[in-house]
């Protein structure tokens, strides 16, 4: 082991700041939120890119004075929400069939971001949206004025594929979730560092098109008779979401403007560390209320109102979608249908943190709460300290595993490619059975702690052909 441990001597961990791009604005709340640098003290975080990215897009809060853009469909959007996806009750009822019809709409989905080069900035000008299974696509102008200069032929273009995707819809709030893998890039210019901008734009003009062409077909049908009863926001009905149209490229100037509003009205934000944070403090009844955004936050551990959220999150993480490559085999290196996927990981922490926020074995403090019952509410001085540390002790540790998790994901194939090319070399230097088993066993020691590092991220990927090229060394040492 002793050469195992001058192996891994020279390994640093390369740690990367997570910039935060919640963009929205809130109600102010005194609740101290989980901010990267609280996290960063205790995770490391790796620097090479995924090609994944984890995005959330949220319908925002109704404006009362309708003086932001969209506010009209915003509106209509909520309408829709409450009586396709369930309304806004207190004890909501998810809808995990009309959610995998509504998610249906996404998986699967190929987003083109095209950009331009201005001033050697990149700079986007338009959404291609595309489903391989069909050959219509519809382009997405970002802005209502078109440069009447704009010239396809010195443009690139950055395409993203929604390999995930889910729709928490409950009482309070109403946001899509996707995974998005980049496809590839057609430019001359690097946009390696605007790929949190275009994932952005991606998933922002993905979500406005769907929500504005469901309205748009609910405007020009006739209402039900449940619908006109009220029973549609009690009842699973997969077929009150539309389906059945296909891209539309023939968009009216009213529809892309609505989509262009709607756009950039969504709030979003990006990343594992981010999201993890977000939904932890949603399953541990810490977060705002989009819905209600004058709402005051009051942690209340013991109400079964609030904690009603973690059966709608056990409900959404049954009906997370997950793009289907079990065809294209093992060997592409692609996940298959029944794999975890990274939704899931993401909402199985969530559920961890609201979990333990509730529990008095870790969080004892919350029994200074205890008094006031299911539907009481506490004194909000006293549920600020209790909140502050649920968070500390239930929300901050589930996100650092769930982060670890994602990270791990993310390195599977590195770590595969690592111990394989080291196996390949352990074999070719054996010469009989016993020198055989040597060597395995020593390179199975020396792959221990890069194995370690690169799961938890601490590695990267420029870094394995060393570690390769050292253990090589090592292995001829011995043989």
């Amino acid at each position: 082991m002793a050469s195992c441990i001058g192996l891994v001597g020279w390994l640093l961990a390369v740690g990367l700041p997570v910039v935060a791009s919640f963009s929205t604005k809130t109600t102010s709340t005194p609740i101290k939120l989980l901010t990267t640098h609280d996290v960063l003290k205790t995770t490391n975080v790796t620097a090479d890119r995924s090609p994944h990215t984890i995005n959330l897009f949220s319908l925002p809060p109704k404006d009362d004075k309708y003086k932001l853009p969209g506010e009209a469909l915003v509106r209509e959007c909520w309408k829709w929400k409450d009586s396709i996806l369930g309304d806004g009750r207190d004890y909501f009822v998810p809808k995990p069939k009309a959610l995998k019809a509504f998610q249906s709409l996404f998986l699967g989905m190929v987003i083109d971001v095209v950009c331009i080069d201005k001033n050697n900035e990149c700079s986007p000008v338009e959404v291609i949206l595309s489903m391989p299974s069909s050959d219509s696509t519809v382009r997405l102008p970002l802005s209502s004025r078109v440069d009447p200069l704009f010239d396809y032929s010195e443009t690139c273009s950055c395409a993203f594929e929604v390999v995930e995707c889910v729709a928490l819809s409950n009482c309070a709030r109403f946001e899509t979730i996707f995974v998005l893998e980049e496809q590839q890039q057609q430019t001359k210019m690097d946009l390696i560092q605007n790929v949190t901008q275009l994932t952005d734009i991606a998933g922002r003009y993905l979500t406005a098109y769907r929500l504005q062409q469901q309205i748009s077909s609910q405007r020009i049908k006739s209402s039900s008779l449940l619908e006109r009863a009220g029973l549609t926001t009690w009842l699973d009905l997969p077929g009150a979401v539309n389906t059945e149209s296909n891209l539309d490229n023939n968009l009216s100037d009213k529809q892309c403007s609505e989509i262009i509003s709607l756009a950039q009205r969504l709030s979003s934000m990006d990343g594992a560390l981010n999201l993890s944070s977000h939904l932890g403090f949603i399953a541990g009844g810490l977060a705002p209320r989009p819905n209600r955004p004058d709402r005051e936050v009051i942690f209340r551990p013991y109400s079964s109102r609030d904690a009603h959220i973690l059966l709608q999150l056990k409900r959404t993480v049954e009906v997370v979608s997950v793009v289907d490559r079990e065809e294209d085999g093992l060997e592409s290196g692609k996940r298959s249908k029944n794999s975890r996927g990274r939704i899931k990981t993401l909402l199985d922490g969530a559920l961890s943190a609201g979990k333990a926020a509730r529990n008095e074995d870790i969080v004892p403090e919350i029994k200074q709460l205890k008094e006031y019952g299911s539907d009481g509410t506490p004194p909000k001085g006293v549920a600020d300290v209790v909140a502050q540390a649920a968070i500390e002790k239930a929300v901050q540790p589930s996100v650092e595993s769930c982060v670890a998790r994602l990270t791990a994901m993310e390195r599977a194939d590195d770590i595969t490619q690592l111990r394989q090319r080291v196996n390949e070399i352990a074999s070719s230097l054996n010469q009989d059975s016993q020198n055989c088993s040597r060597l395995t066993k020593m390179a199975n020691e020396l792959l221990h702690q890069p194995t370690i590092l690169l799961r938890e991220g601490k590695l990267s990927r420029s870094e394995i052909e060393d570690v390769i090229k050292s253990i090589e060394v090592e292995l001829r040492s011995h043989a």
